[in-house]
């Protein structure tokens, strides 16, 4: 998650040429013919292409400018059958910026429309995971910015072709290593081609050791020679895995429902929806985001940690995420506000902290800024230094909930599901006061009560109470420009009134707004922004709120995945509770079949949901997966039977 270093570049007559490796990033003849022949048609897309039905997974090693992507998608665009789908995967070191990349495919004209959509959700230099969607979710990147081998190592996926280019060799040996052939082994299926522009030794012999089959051909332009190849067996050693956080295959199914009309079953719905997949939405209220969603206004931040955390690269990468979606979603931003958000640092403690915090994340994305900076931001008088984030902002969760199920393929209902049970190849889920709803998959998404089925009943949920405060905007105030962090948040006002809060209750369960509540979102209001907060005083009389409870989790993680089988769980890993370290073999997790969940996001809703939908959806319909292995590990809905078991809890 530590900030990845952006290449530094020379050019030459519109060509960048990297000034750390010393190479070019295409031919100087002609770029754009040296990716159509070396891969395209060293992989046979333009046939395979017109062939597939179905998914089709590319994988990159070196994104650079983008250009070999561009022309994939161009390809796919002119020759693919209607209804399918092209994902392409693609790892980097070294990004550009986005100025560079701009400038650098300039040289082709032909690319422009393309090229201008990958630029405008190019994301931020951050290390990670960065899933990007075009053609309205027909065509994805995932863009990996960090080292490949290891990059690759936490991904999951099947691989139909790979594109294995960055700089040559001998210029760049570190990544042409035996530590990146055997992910590209492990990532392939038979069948699975590859092309590269290099012949050198250390690629062909590398590739043949991990089970590809290697020839030469022509290379392109003065390049005498170029490898190309299938994958035939993997034979590279397996590395010791953890069977309880493996991934159950499914057949992608027609129709899904989803149990849940909050943030976090909207956004799976949305996400289903899009991969054409019909989706039934059962909502057991009259109308959506009725429960923890339902604010007028929420913060669409990510709190980073000073150091590296799974916790804060799930959030990170959320929260980048769903500003791109917010992005494409309602780019007029009618139902948000890309405003930026403060975070003041009140203590001494929290100073150093962001001092030192800053250090670790690249300034597009977060900056440290003195009182009076902020004062200038804010449009306010701000009396503590802080954090400034320029990308994000608030966004409106009900609403939000309302756009994301305005789809063709999205049907909402009114029903209380009681019960699920499988019969067959199909679940059946019990309602209260209607017939049986039926389907093959189904994805839990109403919060706390996610652990009400009999298959769920062993997630540790728990509620925490919140109350915002809501009043009309002071008419003799400045205007609030931005949001702002301390202990509470308040946000720019929205149709004439302030939403600000929230509380964080672990042990009421009062559902009616309460005085008390009012009065310590004021006393949090006061840290933040003292001349707001005596403005808003005069007007408490016109004050009104809203409480709800949040889902949340023992770890503040959310749960997301497949359903484990509980008693499976504990028979196949009780050595579990003598040995933690004990290696299984041959135990394959057992889980229920097409049953999902999606639940116990807390107050982070708006920087998880929308990205654990992606996650949830690409598992159920066989895709690579958009965050790296060891965070969805860390959300999986089986760790906390493992972690029990190791503490003997169980």
């Amino acid at each position: 998650m530590k900030q990845v270093a952006n290449t530094k570049l020379h050019w030459n007559e519109g060509q960048p040429i990297s000034q750390s490796f010393d190479d070019i990033y295409f031919s100087v003849q002609d770029g754009l013919a040296e990716t159509d022949y070396v891969f395209l048609q060293g992989n046979d897309l333009d046939k395979r292409c017109t062939e597939y039905d179905r998914s089709f997974y590319v994988a990159e090693t070196g994104f650079g400018t983008g250009l070999n992507f561009l022309a994939c998608w161009q390809l796919w665009n002119k020759n693919a059958k209607e209804g399918a789908m092209l994902t392409f995967i693609s790892v980097e070191r070294f990004p550009l910026d986005r100025q560079d990349i701009q400038k650098a495919l300039k040289l082709w004209p032909d690319l422009a429309p393309l090229a201008k959509q990958l630029i405008a959700q190019y994301p931020i230099c951050a290390k990670g995971f960065h899933s990007l969607s075009f053609n309205e979710g027909k065509v994805k990147l995932i863009l990996m910015f960090g080292d490949a081998p290891r990059s690759y190592q936490h991904l999951n996926a099947k691989i139909d072709a790979w594109f294995l280019d960055g700089f040559a060799p001998s210029k760049n040996p570190d990544m042409w290593s035996p530590e990146l052939f055997r992910e590209i082994a492990r990532l392939s299926k038979p069948g699975t081609t590859f092309s590269t522009f290099t012949a050198a030794g250390i690629v062909r012999r590398g590739l043949q050791d991990v089970g590809f089959s290697v020839s030469k051909q022509k290379g392109f332009g003065r390049k005498r020679e170029m490898l190309v190849g299938t994958f035939v067996e993997n034979k590279a050693p397996h590395s010791i895995t953890k069977p309880w956080f493996e991934i159950p295959k499914q057949d992608k199914p027609e129709h899904v429902v989803v149990i849940g009309g909050g943030l976090a079953g909207c956004s799976t719905a949305r996400a289903l929806a899009e991969r054409g997949i019909k989706v039934t939405l059962v909502e057991k209220n009259s109308d959506l985001a009725k429960g923890g969603s339902g604010n007028r206004q929420g913060a669409l931040y990510a709190k980073l940690p000073k150091k590296p955390t799974t916790q804060g690269e799930l959030h990170l990468t959320g929260f980048l995420h769903t500003v791109r979606l917010m992005q494409q979603l309602d780019p007029e931003q009618t139902l948000w506000s890309q405003c930026g958000v403060v975070q003041l640092a009140t203590n001494d403690k929290e100073i150093e902290r962001h001092k030192e915090l800053v250090k670790h994340y690249p300034e597009a994305l977060v900056s440290y800024k003195s009182e009076d900076e902020l004062s200038k931001i804010s449009g306010n008088t701000i009396e503590h230094s802080g954090l400034f984030f320029p990308e994000a902002g608030w966004v409106s969760p009900r609403d939000l909930c309302k756009s994301l199920t305005n789809h063709d393929n999205v049907r909402v209902i009114k029903a209380d599901i009681s019960a699920i049970t499988r019969k067959g190849q199909a679940w059946h889920l019990e309602t209260c006061n209607e017939s049986p709803l039926t389907a093959s998959t189904v994805v839990i998404c109403n919060a706390e009560q996610a652990n009400s089925f009999n298959q769920t009943d062993h997630l540790p949920l728990k509620t925490i109470r919140g109350q915002v405060s809501i009043t009309p905007e002071s008419n003799t105030h400045p205007e609030l420009k931005t949001v702002v962090c301390a202990e509470g948040y308040i946000s720019p006002a929205k149709d004439g009134q302030f939403c600000f809060g929230a509380t964080f209750d672990l042990k009421s369960k009062e559902l009616n707004v309460t005085e008390a509540d009012h009065e310590e979102n004021l006393e949090n209001l006061a840290l933040a922004l003292p001349q707001l907060h005596l403005e808003l005083v005069k007007e408490k009389a016109q004050f009104s709120g809203r409480t709800a409870f949040r889902c949340s989790t023992p770890d503040y993680m959310p749960i997301v995945g497949a359903a484990p089988k509980y008693e499976h769980y504990i028979d196949a890993y009780a050595q579990l509770r003598k040995d933690k370290n004990w290696h299984f073999e041959n135990s394959p997790a057992e889980h229920h079949q097409g049953l999902y969940i999606n639940a116990g996001h807390g107050s982070k809703g708006l920087i998880t949901c929308p990205i654990s939908a992606e996650l949830i959806a690409s598992m159920i319909c066989g895709e690579p997966l958009p965050l790296p292995k060891d965070v969805i590990d860390a959300i999986n809905p089986a760790r906390f039977i493992i972690k029990n078991l190791i503490k003997q809890a169980i």
